[in-house]
């Protein structure tokens, strides 16, 4: 069955905003800080990645496959996909209190709108046409936990570090595009191998092909680019941090 939220990497590097102009470096910058100003307000308002953050975070990603940042401000669409997550994953929280940890958290970035609660509102409505209403969202974890049962051979401690490294990873994933051009479970998979490899933890005979009984066709080379898409996140945002300057408004046209 084909997955109509998965793009090809080809598909993702020809994005609306890309294709209007913009270049690839600066989409993806904003597509960080669009993740990022959901993580900082979800994270204020008490809400955890798994589900409701990683639920806007897709939808976000998503977005902004059929629109672009100049038609639509990130920092809005952040917002309204968190809004919207919180309903779908039954954490909800009220469109005020959204704003206004939006307003302490980003000032520079949100006290230029005079109705902040009535444009997230607005945007709210174009996400769910946008997305069909089609709303659930499969996320990674649940098969992380679930693979992390199947290794009896390493220790409970030790099993119980990796997934949480793993759990890491997935939680900054979504500051990437790989929730929307790889299926969950198999980004559990490959950021379950990652952490294992970071823990240098071993498996014996099954170290590279663990997961064979489950995905059969998906090769080393497919986890180890998965890996890398992680991996070069964290290179990238070492070399230059989220809003390490001031985060301006993409203005609408």
């Amino acid at each position: 069955m084909i997955n109509r939220w998965i793009w090809t990497s080809d598909e993702v590097k020809n994005a609306p905003s890309i294709r209007a102009g913009m270049s690839q470096k600066e989409e993806t910058r904003l597509r960080r800080e669009g993740c990022k100003i959901v993580v900082e307000v979800g994270s204020t308002l008490r809400l955890k990645a798994n589900p409701t953050m990683a639920t806007a975070s897709t939808y976000f990603h998503r977005f902004y496959m059929y629109h672009t940042f100049s038609d639509f401000p990130r920092e809005l669409t952040a917002l309204g996909c968190l809004f919207l997550a919180g309903k779908v994953e039954e954490t909800p929280k009220k469109c005020r209190d959204i704003c206004n940890s939006a307003v302490q958290r980003f000032p520079d970035i949100f006290n230029s709108y005079a109705s902040l609660t009535d444009e997230v509102m607005g945007i709210e409505r174009v996400l769910l046409q946008t997305l069909k209403f089609d709303l659930q969202v499969d996320l990674p974890y649940e098969a992380l936990l679930e693979y992390g049962k199947i290794f009896p051979g390493v220790s409970k401690e030790q099993m119980s570090e990796t997934i949480q490294i793993a759990w890491t990873f997935i939680n900054d994933s979504y500051y990437t595009t790989l929730c929307i051009t790889v299926e969950a479970q198999l980004i559990a998979i490959a950021l379950l191998h990652l952490a294992f490899t970071v823990k240098e933890v071993k498996l014996g005979a099954v170290e590279n092909t663990w997961w064979e009984q489950d995905v059969s066709n998906w090769s080393n080379e497919a986890v180890d680019r998965t890996c890398h898409m992680v991996l070069d996140f964290y290179t990238a945002t070492k070399e230059n941090p989220i809003f390490a300057e001031p985060a301006a408004v993409v203005p609408n046209k």
